[in-house]
Formats: C-alpha cells, sequence, structure tokens
C-alpha cells in the first residue's frame, strides 16, 4: 500500500492578502498551517479542507489509496468500497501507515499531522512530534456497531486500551459532539487538550437535488398546504414502531383537526413500512400520510414546511454519541425545527436558533407545536431563517477554519522535542565496584 501525498491547491479568493509579519495581527488572523491529514477517505475530510484553505493554510492529504485534486477525490469515492475495521488489520496498518508519515518526512515539510483513522493515529504519535488527533467515534465502539465484537469482549478492550494510548499522547484532539468530548475524556485526554469543532456546513450543490429528481409527493405548487416531515423515524432493521414514532402519528392526528390540508412525511425503512401503514389507518389519517425511503430524505427536507425530530436514543452506539442529524440537516436546509427536548438535539443548536423544543413523548404538547407553526406562517418562516443563519455563521468555512487554527496553536505549543523524549529509558554509566 503506497502512500500518496498532495498539496492541496486554490487560487487565493479576491481580497485575500498573504501573512508577511507577525504584526499583521497574527493573533487574529489563522496562520498558513503546513498541515498532513492522513485519512483513509480523502472525500471525508474535503470539507475541513475547503475550510483551511479559505483560511489560508497548506494541506497536504495523504491516503493509502492514492492522490489527486480534491475534485478527482470528490468524484471517484465510493462509500461502499470503504474497508471494514478488524483487529488484525488496524495493526498490519499501523506499519503502513508508519513508513507512509515517514516517506512524507512531516518533522520538516509540515507542522503537524492530522490523523483521521485509528491506525494513522497510532502511527503519528509514535512517529511524529506533533499530533492532531481526530475523534469521530470510539474506535471500540465502532467495532461493537459493526458487529465485530461485543460488549466487553478483549477485541474491545483491547481497541480501547490502543485509543487510550493515542488519545493520552497526541498534542491536541479534535472531536464533533459533546458526547465525543465525554468519551475522550472518559478514556484519558487531558481536558485541555479536547477541542469541539463542528462538523462544517454542507455546500448548497451537496444539500440540493434536480428538479427532475423530486417525486410527486415532495411538489407543492401553491404552498396552500402546510407539510410536516419525520426523518429517521425507525431503525434500519426495526419491523415495529417505536414509541417516539407513534407519539408523532397521534400529534398529527390532533392537528389535523384544525389543519385538514396537512400532509405528514415519514422516512422509514421499508421492513417497517407495513406497520406505519396499518397504525395511520387505525388512526384514519392513511390518505394525509407519505413513507418516504431514506434515499429521498433531501427531497423531502426541501418541501417540508416544518420538521420533526423525536428524542428516540439511538441502539447503535455510535450514533449515540452523535449530534442528531436529521437536526443538523432541517437547520441547514432552513426548515423549522421542532424538536424532542433531549441532548442530542439541544446539541445542534443550544441556544434555540431555530428551533421549539417539545417534551419527548408528549402527544398533545406536541400537537399544539405543530398548529401552532402552521397557523402562524410568518413566525414559523423567521425560525427558519434564524436556523440558517446560525448555521452559516459556526459552521461556514471560515468559522471551521478559525477553530482550526486553533487546534494547531494549541498543539505547536504542546510539541514533543525532537529526539528522546520523557518515555526514553535513561542509561547510566557502569559503576566501579
Amino acid at each position: 500500500m503506497a502512500s500518496q501525498q498532495t498539496l492541496v491547491t486554490r487560487e487565493p479568493h479576491k481580497g485575500h492578502t498573504p501573512e508577511t509579519s507577525s504584526r499583521l495581527g497574527e493573533r487574529s488572523k489563522p496562520k498558513s498551517w503546513r498541515v498532513i491529514h492522513a485519512c483513509e477517505n480523502a472525500r471525508e475530510v474535503l470539507p475541513v479542507i475547503e475550510a483551511q484553505l479559505r483560511a489560508g493554510m497548506r494541506p497536504y492529504i495523504v491516503t493509502p489509496g492514492g492522490a489527486g485534486t480534491a475534485e478527482a477525490y470528490l468524484s471517484g469515492y465510493d462509500q461502499d468500497q470503504q474497508r471494514t475495521l478488524s483487529l488484525l488489520s488496524a495493526w498490519q496498518d499501523v506499519r503502513t501507515w508508519r513508513r507512509s508519515l515517514l516517506e512524507c518526512d512531516p518533522e520538516t515539510r509540515a507542522d503537524l499531522v492530522h490523523a483521521h483513522a485509528f491506525s494513522a493515529g497510532m502511527a503519528g504519535v509514535r512517529n511524529c512530534s506533533c499530533v492532531v488527533y481526530d475523534f469521530p467515534a470510539c474506535v471500540e465502539e465502532i467495532a461493537i456497531s459493526s458487529k465485530q465484537c461485543e460488549p466487553g469482549s478483549w477485541i474491545g478492550r483491547s481497541f480501547r486500551v490502543a485509543e487510550q494510548f493515542i488519545l493520552s499522547r497526541a498534542a491536541a484532539i479534535v472531536v464533533h459532539s459533546p458526547g465525543m468530548k465525554t468519551a475522550a475524556e472518559e478514556r484519558g485526554a487531558s481536558p485541555q487538550s479536547i477541542f469541539l469543532v463542528p462538523e462544517p456546513l454542507e455546500s448548497e450543490p451537496t444539500l440540493a437535488i434536480p428538479t427532475a429528481d423530486i417525486p410527486d409527493w415532495a411538489s407543492n405548487p401553491g404552498g396552500e398546504s402546510v407539510t410536516f416531515f419525520a426523518p429517521q423515524l425507525a431503525l434500519a432493521a426495526s419491523v415495529e414502531l417505536s414509541s417516539e414514532a407513534i407519539t408523532v402519528l397521534e400529534a398529527f392526528t390532533l392537528t389535523l383537526g384544525e389543519l385538514p390540508d396537512a400532509r405528514l412525511l415519514v422516512e422509514i425503512p421499508e421492513p417497517a413500512g407495513s406497520a406505519l401503514q396499518a397504525h395511520a389507518a387505525r388512526l384514519g389519517i392513511k390518505n394525509h400520510i407519505s413513507a418516504i425511503d431514506p434515499i429521498h430524505a433531501n427531497a423531502a427536507f426541501h418541501a417540508a414546511s416544518v420538521v420533526i425530530a423525536p428524542g428516540e436514543a439511538p441502539s447503535d452506539p455510535v450514533n449515540a454519541r452523535r449530534t442528531n442529524d436529521a437536526c443538523l440537516k432541517s437547520l441547514s436546509f432552513g426548515r423549522a425545527l421542532l424538536a424532542a427536548d433531549v441532548p442530542r438535539n439541544r446539541e445542534a443548536s443550544p441556544d434555540g436558533h431555530g428551533c421549539l423544543w417539545f417534551t419527548v413523548n408528549d402527544v398533545r404538547e406536541l400537537g399544539s407545536r405543530m398548529i401552532y407553526l402552521a397557523q402562524n406562517r410568518g413566525f414559523c418562516d423567521g425560525l427558519a431563517a434564524a436556523g440558517k443563519n446560525y448555521m452559516l455563521e459556526t459552521r461556514c468555512p471560515a468559522a471551521i477554519g478559525r477553530k482550526y487554527d486553533t487546534v494547531y496553536r494549541y498543539a505547536i505549543s504542546h510539541k514533543k522535542p525532537r529526539g528522546t523524549g520523557p518515555g526514553a529509558t535513561a542509561l547510566q554509566p557502569a559503576a566501579v565496584w
């Protein structure tokens, strides 16, 4: 597996002046850090690369599978081809990553290494003086989620101990949700070295969909009827409706008493579709509901007036630590968000920009809020605009670039000295007997 290193470049933005002196506001302006991004799939770090380019940094990409421009990575990325995690391959990859990183000569050609994978992080902290470890999920929980080990098994414990080694030796750790910050602290990372950096906002082309691809149920030409959308309302393999899903259906039933033309779009996997239709028929609302396949979720976000995010906790340990993706997408699309008041939802907008909260599984409260938003379209539109503005302000490339500048400044200040470190064995001269 030969590594490839690519400097990602872009024409300077109009009005951008390179930093030539510390007197030109060094503290307020991000430095042009030379960063080696060590990642398994370059496509996954392109939003971060975009943010760092905007901030004037000089990011490089090192991957096991090839190199090219950012556009080439974007067009050639196949998510289905990602390798599965296994203990044996992970340790084999550590040796490969060590060789790859040393070939890049990070001590002279870069300021730091930003590792986005477990194996790259392990190789980095053992061989490089300044490593930032990106910690989006616990490797032990990834193994449990992918059915490669059981909770508490020796394989899981091995992964956990190995990750503790990385977290305790990285100069800085980047997490993307409060849940992962807690996980990093539980695994021995110094709280001062953990930085919460939100995921960058998806680009408009990514969020948009061609008009020809919009299904019939998504059309609402006159905008006369209010459309509610409840994404991720059942687990992928579930054939039953959760209590949260039933709450949404019953609240919508109450809503129809005031809004007879209202519609409800429900994103639900095919195994649970029959249970949804059966329950809707019992409530007498079958003609007002459309079951949406997950592949059409973006179209449903576009069609919705209000997005409903229940408070169900995912059974998957990886997703349980992440901010609710449905809330993030709703705010990004500029849709009013009606969300259950639980931590995973609150993390999307801690101060409530763009959100109206309801108590978990409270049918009457949810129903009354649905009616209020539908009957007060000015308030609903203002809520949606406030949410989108919040996302633009906190997750735009410039904002993310500034956050990474803070991370890298801290990492450089805690850079390990080259040569023998504190963990090296101190050799004593032989004493004369």
